[in-house]
């Protein structure tokens, strides 16, 4: 009884706090996600558009976003565009509650902005419009270009297996023209999709800038599967990037009867006769070795591949010789589970373990902030001490002052004796703040995780960074990358992290986590710059950044190839400017250990026994002739192992082995490419090098930027293999 109300009269003050919003315009509007689905505390791409004579191109626009706090958060100025008779202003914004709330600062009511004390402006004056409701973050979404009606089947065939529930977004046939100008054109727009399936026939449709930002989000970690069979060969000849799709140079098409293998692969019958009816043509490919693995061959022992999986950046492409969506296959029954073996649903080691979150955490992600906010000399204030203090300054109020005043028979004692209890509980609060750390310096501790991809000089830098004040403050907070890893431009991108889910403080919750230094905030010029972020005396607040670039000079040079064993041939040395420590060369599911390896040193993998990866991700210990494996804390504050599983969580076994999701951090899983002709040197940059250089600098008198303590920074360069290296699977 008690719950249900606290959370109404939070809900109430919640909404007494926030600034109304004027009546929304007629004829605007404001399209979140695609075509309206988004995920919750992803980044999301959100398109206002009004009239032209009601929004000229050429002015700027902002929106306010609200945060998990329930505070409101302005972006960068996005400029106004012309497309299909329409202005339209993109931005890319990160929803922190489930409302969908979303305030316009448009041109005509600038004049009427205001701004707070920090010179930060409010939402004054601006128009509110509301969003559909979100697909949960704890939710995966997968993203269908194309008429594929089997994916939502697919969806529950692999939310049966892995436990997660799986939303499916499809973008349609070929939009139109005002549909395309609504399209996203960046890269992060994707930021919520954990797959996307593209039907051959739809690309030529899209816009080229739409296929750019797909191709950047596939090269930075994302998993695409590309259905083109005959219309591999329009792909190919428009030389666009969906031409980079494909494992090979097509050199025409070639008429197909027979699918046995793909049957034996969906393990589903009945496809010959639809092929034999309707005639079917496949692609063929230059005689030149193919780019990736042959999962499927036309028919068993021949070279003219099906199914191919292969890396593309830091992400993985699965192309698959057939227009799903069109006939024979189309309407064939197998299509469900053929599309759930493209999407990997029967590669999983975990797929009877189902996800259960513990000790109040709900995924790799979330126990990474928590183990962040554990700074040293400093502690929670026990709810056991709170409460104790709370009841004992209640039974002082009454019965003791109560029984002193009316046994005393003189009233006016309570005069005296309620200030002095009110004094000497808060002098106990204010020590008992004191005891656990309240009063510890201004401190910022960061981790980071930085993945370089050989092949192509693609750098993603993963940075997270707890903050914490000892007073009542407002901070500008900002990311950069180091100039001897990363080459300008760097494309950066900084918020709030924050839980999955509808926990306390979590996206999903109904109520925002109440704070108490509460004040909106804004972003500076880009998304890697916020001022004037609020933080309460003695709280915490940790943030993630995301930086991508091009490396300044070659990564690696390698003669890594795969021995027939499966194990690696070869040697490999890296050309950071600094020695990597405790490094470790990873590919299939073995481990080999380097040691520290000097900037220009050769390790040579000739002769050398790896170990199982899976049991080295795990610290598996031998026992009795056998490895035991000590079972995951969610617990546990330590950041560098949290990184450590989250980077191979597949191939320790997921959620099979730690029992919870990765969360936001399952885009650094490199597990998949371990598979697909990539190896991947992993090391530690030590104390003297940061990547990604966060800058804090309150806004007070002093202004000083706060020291940054960096505890934790891994280095990752995935190598491609040697083309000898490529084989087909049985």
């Amino acid at each position: 009884m008690i719950r249900p109300l606290a959370t109404t009269l939070l809900a109430a003050c919640a909404a007494c706090c926030v600034p109304a919003g004027a009546d929304w315009p007629p004829d605007w509007d404001v399209v979140a996600g695609f075509g309206g689905v988004r995920r919750t505390g992803s980044w999301t791409p959100l398109v206002v558009s009004a009239p032209e004579q009601a929004l000229p191109p050429g002015d700027t626009l902002h929106v306010w976003i609200e945060d998990p706090d329930g505070q409101w958060v302005r972006s960068p100025a996005a400029a106004v565009t012309s497309a299909a008779g329409r202005s339209l202003a993109r931005f890319c914004v990160r929803f922190g509650t489930p409302s969908g709330r979303v305030l316009v600062e448009p041109p005509f009511r600038t004049s009427l902005t205001e701004t707070d004390a920090e010179g930060v402006a409010t939402p004054a004056g601006t128009i509110e419009q509301r969003c559909r409701t979100p697909v949960p973050s704890t939710e995966r979404l997968l993203l269908v270009v194309g008429d594929l009606p089997a994916a939502a089947v697919a969806a529950r065939l692999l939310q049966r297996e892995g436990g997660r529930a799986i939303r499916v977004a499809n973008l349609g046939p070929a939009p139109s023209a005002g549909a395309a100008a609504a399209l996203p054109v960046a890269a992060r727009d994707f930021d919520a999709v954990d797959a996307i399936v593209i039907c051959g026939s739809q690309v030529t449709g899209l816009p080229a800038e739409t296929l750019v930002a797909i191709d950047g989000w596939l090269r930075r970690g994302g998993r695409l599967v590309l259905a083109a069979g005959a219309t591999a060969q329009a792909i190919a000849a428009a030389e666009g990037v969906a031409a980079t799709w494909l494992p090979g140079r097509v050199t025409g098409l070639a008429s197909q009867r027979r699918f046995a293998t793909i049957e034996a692969y969906a393990r589903a019958g009945g496809l010959d006769t639809r092929a034999a009816a309707v005639g079917t043509q496949v692609p063929v490919f230059a005689a030149a070795p193919l780019d990736g693995i042959v999962d499927v061959a036309m028919d068993e022992g021949s070279s003219r591949p099906l199914v191919v999986r292969r890396a593309v950046g830091l992400g993985r492409v699965t192309w698959i010789g057939a227009d799903l969506d069109a006939d024979p296959f189309r309407d064939w029954p197998g299509l469900e589970t053929l599309l759930v073996g493209l999407l990997d649903g029967r590669r999983r080691i975990d797929t009877d373990a189902i996800a259960t979150p513990t000790a109040g955490v709900a995924d790799l992600a979330g126990q990474l902030r928590a183990a962040l906010e554990r700074f040293p000399g400093t502690a929670p204030v026990p709810f056991e001490v709170v409460a104790a203090i709370g009841l004992l300054y209640v039974a002082s109020l009454y019965p003791l002052d109560w029984w002193l005043a009316s046994r005393s028979g003189r009233p006016w004692i309570a005069w005296v004796s309620l200030p002095v209890l009110a004094t000497a509980f808060t002098a106990l609060a204010w020590g008992t703040g004191d005891w656990w750390g309240r009063g510890a310096p201004a401190a910022c501790r960061t981790a980071e995780l930085i993945d370089i991809d050989a092949a192509s000089g693609l750098v993603r830098g993963s940075s997270w960074a707890a903050l914490r004040s000892p007073h009542n403050a407002r901070l500008d907070v900002a990311v950069s990358a180091a100039t001897d890893v990363a080459a300008a431009p760097v494309d950066a991108a900084l918020s709030w992290f924050a839980d999955a889910g509808t926990t306390l403080g979590g996206v999903d919750a109904a109520v925002p986590h109440p704070a108490l230094a509460a004040a909106d905030y804004a972003y500076g010029a880009g998304l890697a710059d916020l001022q004037a972020v609020p933080i309460a005396a003695g709280a915490t607040r940790v943030f993630e950044a995301e930086w991508f670039a091009t490396t300044s000079a070659a990564a690696v040079t390698s003669t890594l190839a795969q021995t027939e064993e499966g194990t690696l041939r070869g040697a490999v040395a890296h050309h950071l400017p600094f020695p990597l420590q405790r490094c470790q060369l990873v590919h299939g599911g073995w481990l080999y250990d380097v040691g520290t390896l000097q900037p220009g040193q050769r390790f040579d993998a000739d002769g050398r026994g790896p170990r199982s990866l899976s049991n080295a991700v795990r610290r598996a210990k031998a026992r009795r002739e056998r490895e035991a494996v000590d079972g995951w804390d969610p617990t546990s504050g330590d950041v560098e192992r949290i990184l450590e599983v989250a980077g191979f969580h597949a191939a320790a076994g997921g959620i099979g082995y730690t029992l919870i999701e990765s969360g936001r951090l399952q885009r650094l899983d490199l597990s998949r490419l371990l598979v697909a002709n990539r190896a991947v040197l992993v090391g530690d940059a030590g104390a003297g090098h940061r990547a990604s250089g966060w800058l804090v600098r309150p806004r007070d008198e002093s202004g000083e930027p706060w020291p940054v303590e960096t505890i934790s920074g891994r280095y990752r360069i995935v190598i491609p293999l040697a083309p000898e290296a490529a084989e087909q699977a049985p």
